[in-house]
């Protein structure tokens, strides 16, 4: 009987199964990371683009 988990009632259980959200900090790095990858592929085009001609 001492092995039995503890009974959660439902208002406790809504509480503690909340989602986890990612800080602002997080987004920024994101945002900065596609618009590197967005600006990397540019200039790539551009200097395949130099040197092919």
């Amino acid at each position: 009987m001492e092995d039995r988990a503890p009974v959660i009632s439902s208002t406790e259980q809504s509480s503690t199964s909340t989602i986890h959200h990612e800080g602002r900090g997080a987004w920024v790095l994101t945002c900065y990371g596609i618009c590197g990858l967005a600006l990397f592929g540019v200039l790539a085009y551009f200097f395949s683009d130099f040197i092919s001609h």
